[in-house]
């Protein structure tokens, strides 16, 4: 199984050994407050999207191929962009998390003055699922 990132024109695929930081999560949202008598007023209900998905590279693993990364800058600073990621088979719709810090970001493997194609770097995703 794999890892990709679509617009369903391009397809990326992504070091297949990167972990999901954020899996474990709810989508029970609640809100406490207290009426003027003191009353709890309590609100909850399930999220339908809105789900943090951060894929993050493993300790000496997760290397990507720098020549991806212009496409993915492209998507990341595309406002409103919907991508596909297929994540080991576990499909979602999804745009770069904007709110939370970058969304994409990447540090080089080793840094040298002129990269050649082979250059690597190690990436870090934000995404949200969206409603496709």
């Amino acid at each position: 199984m794999s890892i990709t990132l679509s617009d369903d024109t391009t397809t990326i695929e992504l070091p297949e050994d990167l972990r999901w930081s954020d899996r474990n999560w709810s989508p029970v949202e609640q809100s406490f407050t207290r009426s003027v008598t003191g009353k709890p007023i309590i609100m909850v209900d399930a999220s339908q999207y809105g789900r943090p998905i951060t894929l993050q590279a493993p300790d000496r693993g997760g290397w990507m191929l720098a020549t991806k990364e212009p496409q993915i800058i492209t998507w990341h600073n595309t406002p409103g962009q919907k991508l596909t990621l297929n994540f080991h088979g576990e499909v979602h719709t999804v745009q770069f998390r904007h709110h939370d810090g970058q969304g994409y970001e990447s540090t080089p493997l080793r840094f040298l003055i002129n990269p050649g194609p082979d250059h690597q770097v190690i990436p870090t995703f934000r995404f949200i699922t969206v409603e496709p």
